[in-house]
């Protein structure tokens, strides 16, 4: 293993409850019910189709677009504050890497200038060569355009790439490039169909350094 390519929201830092607290009080005010079943689903989605999703299941949202304008507001300054708890064992498992002198990438639906900046305000900016960000591509996961782009700043076999993500559509991003993938159990439980997709499910990187202990022995 000589690169490792790390998804951001609901990975690295737990996020995705955060966010989905946010909705669910956004969608109530409006008479709707969110539930984590559905949001599971669109987890990790661009923001290009956040809204057909939410129609898709919800039907016509008067009030959509002045919805997901307070929504990003209040994502923004979360993200500003940096009021998001790191995943169990991120730091040390960065710094287990950085220690056997193993590059990491960021590759995350998010934009350039908000992900660097949490990335920054957490402490972690300094583990991570390269990026790739979801104003990079034309297309957000599932397709795997974003692991394609990485896979190309990578420079390095397949068979050397590890990647680690929480959602659905991360997953199938990182398999559709033809990437090894480790399942994050963070917010999103795993479905059967996943779990055949992924090399193994972890419920956080302390749990991956154990069995990094265990395979060493």
């Amino acid at each position: 293993m000589k690169i490792v390519l790390f998804d951001l929201d609901g990975t690295l830092i737990d996020s995705e409850r955060y966010y989905f607290s946010i909705w669910q009080e956004l969608m109530a005010r409006e008479g709707y019910q969110l539930g984590k079943d559905f949001y599971q689903q669109v987890v990790g989605s661009p923001t290009s189709v956040l809204k057909e999703k939410f129609q898709q299941h919800f039907g016509e949202i008067p009030m959509f677009d002045d919805l997901y304008k307070e929504f990003m507001c209040r994502r923004k300054q979360a993200q500003k504050d940096a009021v998001f708890p790191m995943t169990k064992g991120c730091r040390e498992y960065l710094e287990y890497l950085s220690e056997q002198a193993i590059t990491c990438g960021i590759v995350t639906s998010s934009y350039q200038k908000e992900a660097e900046n949490i990335l920054e305000n957490m402490g972690l900016a300094s583990y991570f060569a390269f990026g790739v960000y979801g104003d990079q591509v034309n297309m957000g996961k599932p397709d795997s355009e974003i692991y394609l782009k990485a896979i190309e700043l990578a420079k390095q076999p397949l068979e050397q790439i590890i990647v680690y993500e929480d959602s659905p559509n991360g997953i199938l991003a990182a398999v559709h490039a033809g990437l090894s993938c480790v399942h994050i159990k963070n917010f999103v439980d795993p479905t059967p169909e996943i779990e055949q997709l992924v090399e193994s499910s972890c419920i956080d990187f302390f749990e991956v350094l154990d069995g990094l202990t265990l395979s060493s022995d």
